[in-house]
């Protein structure tokens, strides 16, 4: 095993600064930077060496918390548990258990989130949900059920609940997975059809309302915007626009007098 002298240590230098790192992750690295350098209980009895790589790891501002939560006791006199401890209860948050069992409940697979890092994800939602004895049965039914892919979810569904395991179903998704890149790879590949987009133009769409009759006379040699009747005035309803042919008003007629003829003339003439 490696030994240290007492100029030389081993592993990255250790920095914690609250506003950025997270204390857990920087309380894990404290350890094995310690257990590597051989300072340990029996190495450091009086746990100075480990309050000094703790205290020299700490930025300004964190420095200056800890100083205030050891207060009115000097940091450089407190005992190195004792200041992890304080640390502890200032930068692990409070966990609620049914707000971390909603977030474990609701995740889903990201698109493009690879299968193991999918299953990471889905044991750290589940670190503080409270799980038990049911824990890998839960971490089984997350991952399945939150997979994006379909063909991978059709698989684990065929499964039978009392025997697929949280470790079987990241395999069997994996194996799924495998096998549909590769048989993706042997297929030829199709050349893309070409899309043709069809310009509609004004003459075309002109072409296209003459043969359904022009909204003014009711003629189809000519689209609505072309017709001379235009501006004429409606003889049945007196509106601008079209012929009294073309009315689609209904007005009360008289009952002793007729309807008379509806042609271009009669509009013209009135």
């Amino acid at each position: 095993m490696a030994t240290t002298s007492a100029n030389v240590m081993f592993g990255s230098s250790l920095n914690f600064d609250h506003r950025i790192h997270e204390w857990s992750i920087f309380k894990s690295k404290l350890f094995q930077f310690c257990t590597v350098n051989d300072i340990n209980e029996t190495s450091d009895k009086s746990e100075v060496k480990r309050r000094a790589v703790l205290l020299s790891a700490l930025s300004e501002d964190t420095y200056r918390i800890l100083r205030d939560l050891v207060a009115p006791k000097e940091v450089d006199g407190a005992e190195y548990k004792v200041l992890l401890g304080h640390l502890d209860a200032h930068f692990t948050p409070k966990k609620s258990t049914f707000a971390e069992r909603y977030t474990f409940y609701k995740a889903e697979q990201r698109p493009g989130e690879e299968l193991p890092d999918w299953a990471a994800r889905v044991r750290s939602l589940a670190q503080y949900c409270g799980f038990k004895t049911e824990l890998d049965s839960v971490l089984r039914d997350r991952f399945v059920l939150g997979l994006e892919n379909v063909k991978e979810k059709e698989k684990l569904f065929a499964e039978s609940v009392d025997t697929l395991t949280f470790s079987k179903a990241i395999e069997l998704a994996q194996s799924v997975r495998c096998a549909r890149l590769a048989l993706k790879k042997t297929q030829p590949s199709v050349p893309e059809t070409p899309v043709f987009t069809v310009n509609t133009s004004r003459a075309q769409r002109n072409t296209r309302t003459s043969l359904e009759g022009c909204e003014v006379c009711g003629y189809k040699n000519h689209a609505k915007e072309q017709c001379r009747f235009i501006n004429y005035t409606c003889q049945k309803c007196k509106q601008k626009g079209h012929l009294k042919k073309m009315c689609k008003s209904k007005v009360r007629r008289n009952y002793f007098i007729a309807e008379e003829d509806n042609d271009i003339i009669e509009d013209l003439t009135n």
